[in-house]
């Protein structure tokens, strides 16, 4: 039986490229509970459209992006990797590549993990990776950092904690050491 958190799980994944618009399809077709999921209006716009129709994929996007909530999966990926860097022998050179990635493309909270990435040998500065990691999921495990949507997200820490934006200079004058 599937349930709302796996649906919108799946769904998330379509947005993100990891299931295909044919695999999205069948996935509707297989799951009848999805009427109770998402509602029967969402349900039956979901399983009425063309699929073969060339705006079928954008048209899906737009409607799934209306029925889940988007930020809640992009936190928990951002939190992974911010986990998974909080741990001796992790990838640490491809997850800062990913986090590098995020930063760029607008979670700038991520800063000193991306600009270390790039600026330094990270391997080196792993043991500053890693706190900042863990410093950083402290602030979502407080509420304090919030994602809500792709690439935005709620800052509601004190000035003094966002240190990335206002003492970046200072952060990568630890990297000397």
């Amino acid at each position: 039986m599937l349930d709302q958190y796996t649906a919108h799980k799946y769904m998330y994944d379509f947005l993100k490229g990891r299931v295909s618009l044919l695999q999205f399809e069948q996935w509707l077709y297989e799951h009848d509970e999805l009427e109770a999921i998402l509602g029967e209006q969402a349900y039956m716009e979901l399983v009425s459209r063309n699929f073969k129709d060339k705006y079928a994929s954008e048209e899906c996007e737009k409607q799934v992006r209306n029925l889940i909530d988007f930020g809640e999966f992009e936190q928990e990926r951002v939190i992974a990797y911010l986990s998974k860097l909080t741990q001796p022998g992790s990838e640490l050179l491809a997850i800062c590549d990913m986090v590098y990635e995020e930063y760029c493309a607008g979670y700038t909270f991520l800063r000193f993990i991306a600009l270390t990435y790039i600026l330094e040998a990270a391997q080196a500065k792993s043991e500053l990776i890693s706190q900042e990691a863990a410093r950083l999921l402290n602030f979502f495990a407080n509420g304090q950092l919030k994602i809500t949507t792709e690439h935005d997200y709620m800052d509601l820490r004190k000035k003094s904690d966002q240190i990335e934006i206002h003492s970046i200079n200072d952060m990568l004058d630890n990297l000397k050491d």
